[in-house]
Order: structure tokens, then sequence, then C-alpha cells
């Protein structure tokens, strides 16, 4: 089996910045999972990062570790096509890019923002919590 593709919501990145010991961390230095998170995720890094006086070298290290893609549809096409798979449509622009990486795992820690058995159903997608994939990845014997 070959890399394990995982889209990452932007709390699981923030919690990797500020924990070395937790799943989140775990997950973003194994080299045998490919990370990607789009353009409205990073935003959403860089404004916690600012927030939670995140070192700044930390952050950029951890990030050359994640591929970022952009998501150049506008955010109310956006919101338009995914609002059915989230409580809160501000989250719309997760599903877009977890759809446009085409990766089959999104990662967060907010599991109760998103209509998760939808997503799979609709989209193929499995939404995890960080510590329940790395479960996933020991039974494929991946970490």
């Amino acid at each position: 089996m070959g890399e394990i593709q995982v889209f990452l919501d932007a709390d699981v990145v923030i919690s990797a910045m500020l924990s070395e010991t937790g799943a989140s961390h775990a997950i973003i230095n194994n080299r045998k999972v490919k990370k990607i998170i789009s353009n409205g995720i990073l935003k959403e890094v860089e404004a916690s990062v600012t927030k939670l006086n995140i070192s700044p070298q930390v952050a950029r290290d951890l990030l050359k570790k994640i591929r970022i893609i952009q998501l150049k549809t506008s955010k109310e096409i956006i919101i338009k096509k995914f609002r059915r798979y989230v409580y809160d449509e501000e989250d719309a622009h997760v599903i877009a890019g977890a759809v446009i990486s085409k990766f089959r795992f999104l990662l967060t820690y907010n599991l109760r923002h998103y209509e998760i058995n939808k997503i799979n159903s609709d989209l193929g997608i499995v939404v995890f919590k960080p510590g329940y994939f790395l479960q996933y990845l020991r039974s494929l014997d991946k970490f």
C-alpha cells in the first residue's frame, strides 16, 4: 500500500504546533502520510499562530511538511456547493478543500461541525479525529 493521504482542518495543524506529544504532531511528522491544507486553512492557522503566540519558527518548520492547495472558487460558490455537509457554512471551505484534494481522509478535532456520515456516503471521505486516525494507521502497520 502506498502513501496515506489526508486533508487537515486548521485545528489539527494548530494542535501540532502546540504539542510535540499529541496525535496531530505524530501525523504531521509521519513521512508515510501525505498532508495537505488549503489556502483558507492556512489563513486560519496563521491567525492562530499570532493569537496564541506560537513561535514563527515552529510554525514554519511544521508547515514545510504540509502541501498547500489553492481554492480558486469564490466563497459564495463553495458555501452553495458544500453547506449541506456542515453545521456552520463558514466551515464549507474545509469540505471543498478535502474534495479538491481527492484524498480519502479529513482529519479534524471538530467532528460536531460536520455531517460526517453524509460526507462519507456522498463524497467518499472518512472524517477522523487525529487519535483515531493514528489507530487506523497502526492497524495498517503504517506508523
